[in-house]
């Protein structure tokens, strides 16, 4: 019973210890509200749900600064740009009459254009590039060429390059000719039967050109007169094997055999003197015409030059044909 009686003794001490404080905490909450519009209007049991309410206020108040620290800083911000783009728009001579978005906007634009620029011109100055070098290949190869052209015209000695075509022509007719005349020194020195030139031109220096007219007429005749007898030699041998065709195997077959091969000697005899009298006529025609080329008047080579002029070069000049022992 004494132990009950203790322990309710300290429930009651610690009820008004209770009681006390609570009194002296709503005694400091009126003196806390003393002056507000919370002093009359609020009940001891509504403090709690103030106090909560307050609490979520401190949240929001906290909330709104933070949010106008953001605020404050993006007006910052948008002061600061504000300037920089005024400031840009001025270094640019952009004018500064509308608003600065519109303003930003233009700037952005021309940015934008200054950037195609930029790429535009980057890629020209390239081409100019690329222009320059090809030029300077260019100039290289001019320049070779033109010393190649100056040392063309030094050697053939001429001030064009038509010029040199003619000269180079002019050399190449003197080579052809150079040829021909050593190809016909060496058919005459063959033909006869000399070992040079010079032996065969010597031995023509001694020739009568009459007399050799004369034989030249003479072996042509007795040419002729060969042809002919060839020729019936010829139709004769045709008729013998003709007959030769139409007789059987009897003695007559040698004998007309041995008329044949008679014939046939004959003919290739007389054949090989033709050709050998047609050699002679062509060689001895040979020999005269390069002995009257040579031995030609003074005048014959006035006139033949003055040709060759009055036909400004469409002919060589004039030369001597053999007719019936003249010219």
């Amino acid at each position: 019973v004494d132990t009950r009686q203790e322990d309710l003794n300290a429930r009651r001490r610690a009820i008004e210890v209770a009681e006390r404080r609570e009194d002296e905490w709503q005694a400091g909450v009126a003196e806390a509200l003393k002056g507000t519009w919370l002093e009359n209007g609020i009940s001891s049991p509504g403090i709690g749900g103030v106090l909560d309410q307050v609490a979520d206020l401190s949240k929001c108040l906290q909330d709104r600064d933070a949010m106008q620290l953001r605020i404050d800083k993006m007006v910052a911000d948008r002061d600061s740009f504000l300037v920089e783009v005024t400031a840009v728009a001025a270094e640019a001579g952009e004018a500064a009459d509308d608003e600065p978005e519109q303003l930003a906007i233009r700037l952005a634009e021309r940015l934008q254009r200054a950037e195609r620029t930029r790429e535009a011109k980057a890629s020209l100055v390239n081409d100019l590039r690329r222009l320059q070098d090809q030029r300077e290949i260019l100039d290289a190869e001019i320049s070779a060429h033109e010393r190649r052209k100056n040392e063309v015209l030094s050697v053939f000695g001429v001030a064009t390059l038509a010029d040199v075509v003619q000269r180079d022509e002019l050399l190449r007719d003197r080579d052809r000719l150079r040829t021909a005349v050593a190809e016909l020194q060496e058919r005459v020195s063959s033909e006869l039967a000399v070992e040079g030139f010079e032996q065969a031109r010597s031995i023509l220096d001694t020739v009568d050109l009459d007399s050799l007219a004369i034989e030249k007429a003479e072996a042509e005749q007795r040419l002729h007169d060969l042809d002919e007898a060839i020729h019936q030699h010829l139709i004769r041998q045709t008729r013998a094997v003709d007959k030769l065709d139409a007789i059987g195997a009897d003695s007559a077959v040698a004998r007309i055999d041995a008329e044949r091969r008679t014939v046939l000697l004959e003919i290739e005899e007389k054949a090989v003197r033709y050709i050998e009298l047609k050699l002679g006529i062509m060689s001895a025609g040979n020999a005269l015409r390069l002995y009257r080329e040579r031995h030609r008047s003074g005048m014959m080579e006035r006139a033949s030059n003055a040709f060759a002029l009055m036909t400004r070069g469409q002919y060589s000049g004039l030369t001597t044909q053999p007719v019936k022992g003249g010219e």
